[in-house]
């Protein structure tokens, strides 16, 4: 019966095939991956190595959050191709849990001693980093305290803490896929965090709060403090949750060519949207809203007209998807569907969330969460 077990997962791997990961963003999207550990801190591979990855996985950006340190200038400057963005940053462990200093170096913040998380995060703040809170909700080194201002965002989607959170029997099948189809094996343990969707609604109730994907990437494990395998690999990784940031178009800059300045500073502003890629590229996801004379994506603020329209559009790779829409944190419309036209109700914070069947026998047609977007501020 065990034979058969396994001998059915090991052919699930061989015979499901995921779409590529090669899709079609739309001018000025930048699709990368947020929380990545070197081997300066946790992870197992050079900075020159994960960028490697990141490539292969047909990114544009990584940044890189390795435990209280950062990068170097000169290092960064080394391993950073003209064509690929690196946004140099820490993960900075407080006695309240971790946060993200995105856009810091060695030469602009030196955490020094302390673990007070409000003194922390003021400091960095005002050193010029991004702050988002880091697994909010994970099994270990959850944030407590909440009532901390000098942060911008929180992580939602965190691979490292996801997976954590899986039965026993979900781990085992995803371990048997691994050596066959590694990028499957990572997207069944894909599940809905809906613990930190709530905390996030709760946020945006007193300010725009930014929403991001981390990968948490090592491709490292552990044993008693030793490394025993290189594993999830930093492509596997890279290949399942990744950050679409929406840099907009300036007259006189190609957002296509933006670097990591300009990535992160719409990323901070909530201008992107995080995606299960491993499911089906979201290249040329949509979500507007529109009226006769303005419209507004994700991150930013439309005041209320009459007759104003919230589009939402998956990308046609996908069969099949559900598509729900919230208000103020409160469900008002859910389709299955590939595009949804929704008159505005009124004012309100909107977003959106996308749902695809796991593909595969050992998937079950379980709908998994494929797309979220940060929240359009329709405005008195």
């Amino acid at each position: 019966m065990l034979v058969g077990f396994v001998l059915t997962v090991w052919l699930d791997g061989l015979l499901t095939r995921l779409p590529s990961l090669a899709g079609a963003p739309a001018r000025g999207e930048r699709v990368g991956v947020i929380h990545v550990h070197t081997n300066a801190s946790c992870g197992s591979g050079t900075l020159s190595q994960v960028i490697a990855a990141a490539k292969e996985a047909d990114l544009s950006f990584l940044a890189i959050t390795d435990h209280n340190l950062t990068l170097s200038d000169a290092e960064v400057a080394a391993a950073d191709p003209p064509e690929f963005a690196v946004i140099d940053g820490e993960e900075v462990s407080t006695a309240s849990g971790h946060y993200l200093a995105l856009g810091v170096s060695d030469s602009r913040w030196i955490r020094g001693p302390g673990y007070d998380a409000r003194a922390l995060l003021a400091s960095s703040r005002a050193h010029g980093a991004v702050n988002f809170i880091a697994h909010p909700y994970g099994l270990r080194d959850r944030w407590s305290d909440w009532g901390a201002q000098d942060y911008d965002g929180i992580e939602i989607f965190n691979d490292d803490a996801i997976w954590r959170k899986n039965k026993i029997i979900d781990i085992a099948i995803a371990a048997l896929i691994y050596p066959v189809n590694s990028r499957l094996a990572l997207l069944r343990l894909a599940r809905t965090p809906n613990e930190n969707f709530a905390k996030w609604d709760e946020l945006l109730a007193e300010r725009p709060v930014a929403g991001i994907c981390g990968s948490d990437a090592h491709a490292n494990l552990l044993f008693d403090r030793f490394s025993i395998a290189h594993f999830p690999s930093y492509l596997s990784v890279f290949s399942l949750a990744r950050q679409h940031v929406l840099v907009p178009d300036v007259a006189g800059q190609d957002p296509d060519k933006a670097g990591a300045d300009e990535i992160l500073e719409a990323i901070k502003s909530g201008n992107s949207f995080c995606a299960v890629d491993a499911l089906a590229p979201a290249e040329g996801f949509t979500q507007t809203v529109s009226s006769a004379t303005a419209s507004a994506g994700p991150g930013n603020t439309i005041p209320w007209r009459e007759g104003e329209v919230l589009h939402v559009k998956v990308p046609s790779v996908a069969n099949s998807a559900v598509i729900r829409v919230l208000r103020d944190g409160r469900e008002i419309a859910r389709q299955e569907t590939q595009s949804l036209d929704l008159p505005i109700p009124g004012p309100g914070r909107y977003r959106t969330e996308a749902y695809l069947r796991q593909p595969g026998l050992t998937g079950w047609r379980r709908w998994t969460l494929w797309i979220f977007a940060n929240p359009i501020y329709v405005t008195r």
